[in-house]
Parts: C-alpha cells; sequence; structure tokens
C-alpha cells in the first residue's frame, strides 16, 4: 500500500531530525587562601651590652634599634639616667620579615607583639632585673612603600605585583623598673614574640 505523500513526507522529517550527542562531567573548584605567608628572616638582636639597673627601679636607661635598612649604627640611641646605664659593645640589629603569596597591590595590616619582656634565660628569679621592649617600630622594605615607616592607623603596607611584601622591626630596650638586689648577670636575656599580618 502506497502512504499518501504528506504522511511520507512528514516521517523523512522526523528522520532528518534524530540527532546524535555525547555528555561528560566536570568539576569546578576555587581555592581560597585569605591568610598571607609571613616568613622570619632574622630575629631582633639588641646587639651586646653593659647593662645596669637602678636598684629602686626608679631611673631607667634606654637602648634603641633603628628599624631603617642600612641604618649606621644600627644602635642609634643610648638614654642613660643617673643610676640606670647602657653601654654599647656591639650593634644589635633589627628583626626582618618577608610576606608572600598575597594578593598583588594589596594592603596588609601589622598587629605588634603583646609581649613586653626580656628576662635572663639560664634562670629568671624575683631579685634579678628583667628588660622590657616597647616602642616597636616598622619599617616597610621592599614594595611600592619601600622606606615608608608603617603606618598602623593608616595601613601602608602594600604588596608589590609578584604578591610579596618585607619589612624590618625595631624598638627600645629598657632596663628594669623593679626594686632589684642582684645586678643583670652576663649571659643571655631574651623572650618570644608575635606579630600578625593580615588583610
Amino acid at each position: 500500500m502506497k502512504l499518501p505523500l504528506s504522511l511520507l513526507s512528514l516521517s523523512v522529517i522526523f528522520a532528518s531530525s534524530t540527532a546524535f550527542s555525547a555528555t561528560e562531567t566536570f568539576r569546578a573548584e576555587v581555592t581560597v587562601q585569605n591568610t598571607v605567608v609571613l616568613t622570619k628572616d632574622s630575629d631582633l638582636n639588641f646587639g651586646t651590652i653593659r647593662a645596669v639597673a637602678d636598684p629602686s627601679g626608679n631611673d631607667r636607661a634606654r637602648l634603641t634599634v633603628n628599624a631603617t635598612p642600612n641604618a649606621s649604627p644600627i644602635s642609634v640611641s643610648t638614654n642613660n639616667t643617673e643610676n640606670a646605664l647602657f653601654a654599647v659593645i656591639e650593634d644589635g640589629e633589627p628583626a626582618a620579615f618577608t610576606v608572600s603569596e598575597a594578593v598583588p597591590n594589596a594592603i596588609l595590616s601589622i598587629t605588634e607583639p603583646t609581649q613586653t619582656q626580656l628576662e635572663f634565660e639560664d634562670g629568671q628569679d624575683t631579685d634579678r632585673p628583667d628588660f622590657e621592649i616597647g616602642n616597636w617600630l616598622f619599617v616597610i622594605t621592599s614594595g611600592p612603600n619601600a622606606n615608608a615607616n608603617y603606618n598602623s592607623g593608616t595601613p601602608n603596607l602594600q604588596v608589590a605585583q609578584d604578591g610579596t611584601v618585607s619589612f624590618n622591626i625595631g624598638a627600645s630596650l629598657d632596663t628594669s623598673d623593679r626594686t632589684t638586689t642582684k645586678p643583670y648577670a652576663d649571659g643571655v636575656y631574651a623572650g618570644t614574640f608575635q606579630i600578625e599580618v593580615a588583610y
């Protein structure tokens, strides 16, 4: 039996519209890195000194380590009093840090340490004077704002195009404000400090 011409044409249209396809799945992802990488290049060193504390704790001498790169001498000021003093034998040097894996051109902020004491490593006791660190100073050493002091009120630690920026840390060291019965002992006085760098 012959199909009517109209039905034959319709079947041809259906046959020609049939398509062959292939499907595949794929994965989408994103990596979040809200923290930067902070690397310590060197510790803060107040050098080798002679130190005398006021037994009453009233007078305090101050030694400052400059954070400015290539400052000469690094220990730029020694403020002595009648009963407390510092004398520098060997200059110290600032701490140095490098930030990496940060967003290019981003502005970062620095949170300074809260710890303030250096104590005698061979055993601190209540009668021995310690040292106090303060007046933290951060100097930017690379990136768009190199050689500028860090401004905590309006942060200016700006990352370079390669995702890095560096800075130094200087500070002042004061003799003890304790009432003491012993002099400073020969040896190392130290403390552990923490800073934070964030967006």
